[in-house]
């Protein structure tokens, strides 16, 4: 970024960051020093020479979600575990504190969930390093069922905050937790060596160019993809869906086979994690990023072995400033030119695919698949770009028009070193899903077209069109602009990005990071008036200010 000097008449106070993800309430238990905190309590330890026997052989089959992780079962509740502190104003926290030795990272299922209007529940780690979403009301299921996005280390903490005046009584109750023991940031498990949770070293992260006649397709419905943890400790990956009345409704497909021993309301889905830094099977470790772009749960609509889908709704909807898409489709079953696959191997961050031979029309036992022809199926040498994994079970496979045509089943397509093995995969297809069962719970069409309007393709949707005006500031994204709530800072390039909220006098009203995809800014209890942003790219030094005015 452009260096840019902003003198103020007073100087600048000094700050600390204060927020990881730029703006999102930190527990309130990190506002005291409480004398006393609640037992942690201790799960046993896992035989992991067992665990990684079973994953030699599991992980070779693209028919099967991709584990990374162990249910363990636990019944805590706020009843009989964990603390209840009084604050001084009146307000209450419930804390407990879990521990599942030897984790890389830890989430929880709650079977009874129920949050008072105006309170909150956020789980974090032990070093304070890693903070989840913050759940409230809205989150509330007539089933009381959820399931939590994971956060890193062995131990973790789930806070309930009750502000004061607050009505209605709590209830929570986690009967799981899910050790997870590959994925997440992974050292490597020995000098030299590649981290467990690592994809093939022929992949290719999703910002790596592909050809200029899919590229800007490419840039766009990515932004549909997503690492779906099931919510038992395996993951696939999905896609979120257009329909007929373009009206948003958060419809996710995904791999019938996912479903197995999964229950759709304990899901948790991820949006945009992509590598800063893209790494073009060249066999390096691709540069991570933070985003906070996860839902948790779903219901499911519709699901069929006979091309293998299975398509839920989100319980919430998206939020509008999620730079998100839901993706085109193409009913048809007209085959394609060429098609691009866009998922999440082995949990990994987000990879792309890309087969010039032109997908051919299967029955592979049963299933109505596309063929990705290679080694002693069909014709064709695979993928001629990148490969698919363990764990990209479910992903959307796009025709030459970015359109989705299918869901990937199974196959053989791997790594071999840099080098694909040129083998095939196969994807349940589209055209097949929309009308081959005989009722709605069997196919997609009552689904994607309510009104049996006949459409046969539709275009991606972009969430963020109806967002009003944006500042782009090179790879930044800066909006509204005038705000009146709170001021969005979409981030696709600086992994440690801070900054600085200053009034006109050059006192710092906020300040943090905005390493992660979305950042909020609070500025609801500004008064009216010039404000400044001031941005610094933490690895470059550069920096840069933007004017921000307030008017409510």
């Amino acid at each position: 970024m452009k260096k840019t000097i902003l003198f103020f008449i007073l100087s600048f106070a000094i700050f600390t960051a204060f927020s990881q993800g730029g703006g999102q309430d930190l527990p309130k238990s990190w506002d005291f020093n409480f004398a006393e905190y609640p037992p942690i309590v201790n799960l046993p330890i896992l035989d992991f020479e067992l665990i990684m026997q079973q994953d030699s052989i599991n992980d070779l089959d693209k028919s099967l979600p991709w584990r990374y992780g162990i249910e363990r079962p636990i019944v805590l509740n706020m009843e009989r575990n964990g603390l209840w502190t009084v604050l001084p104003n009146g307000g209450k926290i419930w804390q407990a504190t879990i521990k599942s030795p030897g984790a890389l990272n830890l989430s929880v299922n709650f079977d009874d969930f129920f949050l008072p209007l105006g309170s909150r529940l956020q789980l974090f780690n032990q070093d304070r390093t890693d903070v989840t979403r913050t759940y409230t009301n809205s989150q509330n299921r007539i089933g009381g069922q959820i399931g939590t996005w994971f956060v890193e280390g062995d131990v973790i903490w789930i806070e309930y905050y009750q502000p004061p005046g607050i009505q209605g009584t709590p209830r929570l109750q986690i009967n799981s937790v899910i050790h997870g023991y590959r994925m997440g940031r992974v050292s490597a498990l020995l000098e030299g060596n590649r981290g467990m949770n690592d994809s093939g070293a022929c992949n290719y992260d999703v910002n790596c160019p592909i050809g200029s006649d899919f590229d800007p397709n490419k840039d766009i419905v990515k932004k549909a993809v997503a690492l779906l943890n099931l919510g038992n400790g395996y993951l696939c990956s999905a896609a979120l869906l257009n329909n007929a009345q373009n009206d948003k409704t958060p419809y996710l497909l995904t791999a019938n086979h996912c479903l197995e021993n999964s229950n759709p309301a304990l899901w948790t889905v991820r949006f945009n994690w992509v590598s800063p830094s893209p790494v073009c099977a060249t066999g390096e470790e691709s540069g991570d990023i933070q985003t906070n772009f996860t839902i948790s749960g779903a219901e499911l609509k519709a699901k069929n072995s006979f091309s293998d889908f299975a398509l839920v709704e989100l319980f919430d909807a998206i939020p509008e400033s999620w730079d998100v898409v839901f993706a085109g489709w193409d009913n048809t079953d007209n085959n394609p030119e060429f098609e691009v696959g866009i998922h999440h191997p082995n949990g990994d961050i987000m990879k792309v695919c890309r087969d010039d031979s032109g997908a051919t029309k299967v029955d592979a036992n049963g299933t109505q698949v596309w063929l990705i022809g290679g080694g002693a199926h069909g014709s064709g040498d695979g993928w001629e770009i990148g490969t698919t994994e363990s764990g990209s079970s479910g992903s959307p496979l796009f025709n030459e028009n970015g359109k989705i045509i299918g869901q990937l089943y199974a196959g053989q397509s791997a790594c071999n070193g840099q080098e694909n093995n040129k083998d095939y995969d196969v994807y349940g297809r589209f055209g097949v899903s929309w009308s081959s069962g005989n009722t709605p719970e069997t196919r997609l069409q009552d689904w994607l077209d309510p009104n049996n309007t006949g459409l046969t393709s539709i275009e991606t949707l972009q969430n963020i069109l109806n967002v009003p005006e944006f500042q782009l500031i090179g790879d930044l994204k800066i909006y509204p602009n005038p705000a009146s709530t709170s001021l969005t800072v979409m981030n696709n390039r600086y992994p440690h990005l801070s900054f600085q909220f200053l009034n006109v006098m050059g006192q710092r009203i906020h300040s943090g990071s905005l390493s992660n995809t979305m950042n909020t800014i609070a500025v609801d209890n500004l008064t009216e008036g010039v404000y400044f942003l001031y941005l610094t790219d933490e690895d470059s030094k550069d920096s840069i200010t933007k004017k921000i005015i307030i008017k409510k």
